[in-house]
């Protein structure tokens, strides 16, 4: 099995092991170092170490607080580079302050980016779930002519703020894409 792959299973593993960071197994034979650089290269806070530290406690096992800062310093070269500033803006998840400040700015600019193409799709998402709602409202067969004109209304300014939002978000996804060199998707 290549290390890839063994990360990958690790990380599988983690999931799956509740609320505990780690197992008996990963605590017994994990190099804290490695976990130190998972953890950076995922943009945890520092205080995933005392998760961890928790989780190997109940089995008796101290984990290496230098080796695992070490990894993780390294992960967070890794995590701390434009382009992933950005697509984990676009992904929308939670920044936790973790850049060293000599690639935070970098970082926080391209994440900023991301996060306006996030909101911008989420706004179209909300947009599609009203569309939707509307749709099988009027679906029913009970409305009075009052109501079904009234959805009619709605559901017609709905279906135009969608085409204006998606116009947006292709703007969005041009600019960003355009002036910073980098495609989500790459």
């Amino acid at each position: 099995m290549n290390r890839l792959s063994c990360f990958a299973l690790l990380g599988a593993l983690t999931l799956l092991s509740g609320c505990a960071t780690l197992s008996e197994g990963q605590c017994r034979t994990m190099s804290w170092e490695q976990l130190g650089r998972q953890d950076g290269r995922q943009g945890y806070p520092s205080s995933r170490l005392f998760e961890h530290q928790k989780a190997c406690a109940e089995y008796g096992i101290s984990i290496s607080r230098a080796d695992y800062d070490s990894g993780r310093e390294l992960g967070l070269l890794d995590y701390c580079t434009a382009r992933n500033g950005y697509r984990q803006g676009r992904e929308g998840t939670r920044y936790h302050n973790v850049c060293p400040a000599k690639l935070e700015p970098e970082f926080l600019a391209r994440y900023r980016d991301g996060k306006v193409v996030h909101d911008a799709e989420s706004d179209i998402k909300r947009l599609e779930e009203r569309i939707d709602r509307i749709e099988r409202q009027l679906d029913n067969d009970k409305l009075d002519a009052k109501e079904h004109k009234r959805l009619n209304r709605e559901l017609r300014d709905l279906y135009r703020d969608y085409r204006r939002q998606q116009r947006e978000l292709m703007r969005l996804e041009q600019r960003y894409s355009s002036t910073s060199g980098l495609r989500y998707r790459d």
